[in-house]
């Protein structure tokens, strides 16, 4: 299998992890936060996003670099450690217990999820093979951490970027790695 089928399927699995992200909020909003309909995407959505992040790199590996690798290095690792804690609610009852170990975890866990969406946001704005309104997205739904209005919809907009990078990669829609290396080829032998 080339590079190129692996990244397109993964571009579908970006797709799935989206919608079960986007599934968090109504789940949320109808039987209320850290309901078991709730945790349920979460876990889902974690898995899925630990899987296919890198894919958000892979499709842009040229113009995003060492940026872009570390960026989805954090968001994969990020995702299965929240998958982790999502899994001990179905595994012991109940969300994981503030603790030494689990604070530790989530001050690494958080702060690397954000720093990955930010530099994620950035090499992907610098690279031009999404449009840029994606880099949009992003922002509002790192805005929507901070604004109090917005704060239910996190997950929404969390699953909405991985849902249009997704379909925009499933569908071959972007800047690919070939598309860009067969035109220089191209402008090349025409000189």
């Amino acid at each position: 299998m080339t590079l190129e089928k692996v990244v397109k399927w993964l571009g579908l699995i970006c797709i799935l992890a989206g919608i079960a992200r986007i599934g968090m909020t109504p789940a949320g909003l109808i039987f209320g936060g850290d309901s078991k309909q709730e945790i349920t995407f979460a876990l889902i959505a974690s898995i899925l996003m630990g899987i296919s992040s890198i894919n958000l790199f892979l499709s842009q590996t040229r113009q995003t670099g060492v940026l872009g690798f570390i960026a989805a290095i954090l968001l994969s690792v990020g995702n299965i450690i929240l998958a982790s804690g999502f899994y001990g609610f179905f595994a012991y009852g109940h969300l994981p217990k503030p603790g030494t170990f689990v604070n530790i975890a989530e001050s690494l866990t958080y702060p690397g999820l954000l720093l990955g969406t930010l530099l994620l946001m950035i090499v992907t704005f610098r690279a031009k093979v999404f449009p840029r309104w994606y880099t949009m997205i992003f922002a509002l739904m790192l805005l929507s951490l901070g604004i109090p209005f917005l704060g239910d919809w996190f997950a929404f907009f969390w699953g909405l970027t991985y849902v249009v990078m997704g379909y925009t990669i499933f569908t071959g829609k972007y800047k690919s790695i070939t598309s860009q290396t067969d035109k220089t080829t191209s402008n090349l032998s025409a000189n």
